[in-house]
């Protein structure tokens, strides 16, 4: 009867324009840090400056996990 309902997410946004955006680069790039998504108008159009998250190697995310505890040096049947 009345269908599917969709959630939308709306992420926190900075509207600031060319000229604040270069004078306040530092403080709006920690702020896309933590994952707000910075958007800069201008008279052509509205441009998003959003952090990217670094990918992950397999090595990398299984650092500090991965634990011997046995000893090697003797062999094992």
């Amino acid at each position: 009867m009345f269908g599917k309902i969709y959630f939308v997410i709306h992420l926190p946004a900075v509207v600031t324009n060319t000229r604040n955006f270069l004078r306040d680069f530092s403080a709006l790039k920690a702020r896309a840090r933590k994952g707000e998504t910075v958007r800069v108008q201008d008279k052509e159009g509205v441009f998003l400056f959003t952090a990217a998250t670094p990918r992950k190697s397999p090595l990398g995310a299984a650092r500090g996990k991965i634990a011997f505890h046995a000893d090697l040096t003797q062999p094992s049947l």
